[in-house]
């Protein structure tokens, strides 16, 4: 067993994949690694909806800290098939009474996974689908506090 360690450091082509690796992992702890954010136009006025778009309130938990602080409108559209890595969703989660805004992180034969901006995890155990999704974020509206009574 010692000889085999030692061979994997140390006899080519092992001593190269074990260095990879280790060069990998070493740049995701010092480095880190940033998901794919795909942010739609931010407007400072009253929400517009136009014809096939829904808006919605975000609620205040910090999830989606620091692009959404929660208050604001988001505006969507649906159309599931158009989904792409990195897209803010809307969707109906069964743990969850209201709708949820969270960003799409990955996606596997079972749907997308979803992830707050700020969350440290995944949803891993639960997945946006036709059946639950209710739209993708295309505008995010923000009341602008200096016009305020």
């Amino acid at each position: 067993m010692r000889e085999q360690l030692k061979a994997a450091f140390t006899k080519f082509p092992f001593c190269l994949a074990t260095y990879v690796c280790l060069i990998g992992a070493g740049w995701l702890l010092f480095v880190g690694w940033e998901p794919v954010k795909d942010n739609p136009p931010v407007y400072v006025r009253e929400v517009e909806v136009r014809a096939g778009e829904r808006a919605w309130q975000v609620s205040h938990t910090g999830s989606m800290k620091p692009f959404l602080q929660g208050g604001e409108y988001v505006v969507t559209v649906a159309n599931y098939d158009a989904i792409r890595l990195g897209q803010i969703l809307v969707y109906h989660a069964p743990y969850n009474k209201s709708p949820i805004v969270h960003r799409a992180v990955q996606k596997d034969k079972d749907g997308w996974i979803m992830s707050g901006d700020s969350n440290r995890h995944t949803e891993s155990w639960f997945r946006v689908t036709k059946e639950n999704y209710l739209g993708t974020v295309v505008g995010v509206y923000r009341l602008d506090k200096t016009k305020a009574n």
